[in-house]
């Protein structure tokens, strides 16, 4: 079976976590963005990547991104960018071409441009459904929203957890969540940098919706 190829264009936040997940699906990816440092940090992770403006279209043409299954436009906050990047792409004669979405205006420019509805990506309501369901499965215990972005929460430990401690998992590095508490046997306790996870601790913590997101797939993988 040919592996499908996928290219993605902006390494910013989103296309970022994009990326990192396609890479450990073992995807064929190549990346573009104008910045060369955003580049470099995605360039061992990738099948290609390029430093180049998206809205170049003798370079698109060049790099043959006609070639790859599947476009994502992840750009930032540029919807210009975006709209040009996405009018380049279907005149070229890309199909498959999924953008993250800015504003209902940027939304219905790209509809009007051919882009479906299934194919625009809107980040911050994705994060809420799959956060909704976290929530109507079970895995979180309690929650509590901070503001838009930010929650606290807890869950039960998990086999990820139990007979280690922050120290060896370091938790704050890799996932960007703070653990702030344990309740274990109706005792709240603050843990140490050594403190040994038990069997029914209910661990306490708090982040972004989109880190609590990927800590909380971890602990049940």
């Amino acid at each position: 079976m040919t592996k499908k190829t996928f290219a993605v264009i902006g390494v910013g936040r989103f296309g970022y976590a994009l990326i990192e997940e396609l890479a450990e699906l073992d995807a064929d990816i190549l990346v573009i963005d104008r910045n060369y440092d955003k580049i470099e940090k995605v360039a061992k992770m990738v099948t290609n990547a390029v430093c180049l403006d998206s809205t170049d279209i003798d370079a698109l043409k060049e790099i043959g991104i006609t070639s790859y299954d599947t476009v994502v436009v992840a750009t930032g906050v540029n919807v210009d960018n975006s709209i040009l990047t996405t009018l380049i792409l279907k005149d070229l004669g890309v199909e498959d071409v999924y953008v993250k979405v800015q504003s209902e205006y940027h939304s219905k420019v790209l509809s009007k441009l051919g882009v479906g509805h299934d194919h625009l990506i809107w980040p911050e309501q994705a994060m809420g459904k799959r956060l909704a369901k976290m929530l109507v499965s079970g895995d979180i215990m309690e929650y509590l929203e901070l503001d838009p972005e930010f929650s606290f929460v807890s869950m039960q430990a998990t086999k990820r957890l139990i007979g280690k401690h922050l120290l060896e998992l370091d938790i704050r590095a890799r996932f960007f969540v703070n653990i702030v508490a344990l309740r274990r046997n109706d005792r709240i306790i603050i843990p140490s940098s050594t403190t040994l996870f038990e069997q029914n601790d209910e661990v306490l913590f708090v982040g972004s919706n989109d880190n609590i997101t990927k800590f909380a797939a971890w602990l049940n993988k």
